[in-house]
């Protein structure tokens, strides 16, 4: 696709003819049709989602979870033009519902805190994957994609794939920009990466929880959970750490959410690993990995 991909975001010539005129049916019938970046366009009547430039790792992380848990989440339907480094165009069903950030306002809290216990039975569901899958044989997880392969997360990298990594304490490395730790002052980064290999679990980690990636229904049940672009094996505070992050954000309800989350026992609090990462951003600013060797 080479330095196309903002033209075939408006009218992707590599599709099939049919696919492509559903995709401008769709941006006739409402422009909100369009998602995220606009690589995101749901079909008229709602028949499937439209996903343009997918990585690998997310195709191969969606195939996973819905291998081996009850998770509701979308379906691979279609695979299209997929290009040497694995991104492809795909079609996937559509999850019923609204998204809970659409919704969440009008929630009382009481509401969105029984929202986050159902939430924190399917993430424990994550939590509980031990084997990955590697070559069709079940194998101990390593940091980084499923099967092996790259991650990919927008807190290490815009668009520079990461990892993966055989131990928790080359992650780490790599989150200080390859620096040694003796080289840095700040006290939570030197308690948190100091730690002995070991002390942390490499857990299953969907690593974008939050209120625009949660569809709910009219009853205010979980039915889908939406858009698992950073997902894959990471040391197990992660997903706290990510959705701590989501929670901070400034928006209409948000704080019911974050309130929720933290009230939440079921799911596991890392307040020194947050500070540790923090200071790390701190130090570097926005997408330093970017720009790594």
């Amino acid at each position: 696709m080479g330095t196309s991909k903002t033209a075939d975001k408006d009218k992707p010539r590599s599709l099939p003819t049919m696919l492509r005129l559903r995709i401008a049916a769709s941006n006739m019938m409402s422009p909100s049709h369009r998602r995220g970046a606009g690589n995101v366009i749901v079909l008229p009547f709602n028949t499937g989602v439209v996903k343009l430039d997918v990585r690998p790792n997310e195709m191969a992380a969606m195939e996973f979870v819905r291998a081996n848990t009850t998770i509701p989440i979308p379906k691979i339907l279609e695979i299209h033009d997929r290009q040497p480094d694995g991104t492809a165009h795909i079609v996937m069903s559509h999850m019923p519902g609204r998204d809970l950030e659409q919704v969440m306002v009008d929630m009382s809290p009481e509401q969105v805190a029984a929202l986050v216990k159902e939430l924190a039975d399917y993430l424990a569901q994550l939590r509980q994957l031990d084997k990955d899958t590697v070559n069709g044989e079940k194998k101990a997880p390593i940091i980084g994609g499923v099967g092996g392969i790259p991650g990919h997360d927008i807190r290490l990298g815009l668009n520079r794939p990461w990892g993966p990594f055989q131990t928790v304490t080359g992650y780490h490395r790599y989150l200080r920009f390859n620096e040694p730790l003796q080289d840095w002052t700040n006290e939570d980064v030197k308690a948190v990466h100091s730690k002995p290999e070991g002390h942390y679990r490499i857990r299953f980690t969907h690593a974008d929880i939050a209120p625009r990636n949660i569809r709910v229904g009219k009853d205010g049940k979980i039915t889908g959970i939406i858009d698992w672009e950073f997902a894959g094996w990471y040391p197990e505070y992660w997903e706290y750490i990510k959705m701590a992050y989501a929670g901070a954000l400034q928006r209409p309800g948000w704080k019911k959410w974050s309130d929720a989350i933290e009230a939440e026992g079921g799911i596991t609090k890392y307040k020194d690993e947050l500070r540790a990462d923090e200071a790390i951003q701190l130090r570097a600013g926005p997408f330093p990995y970017d720009n790594m060797p």
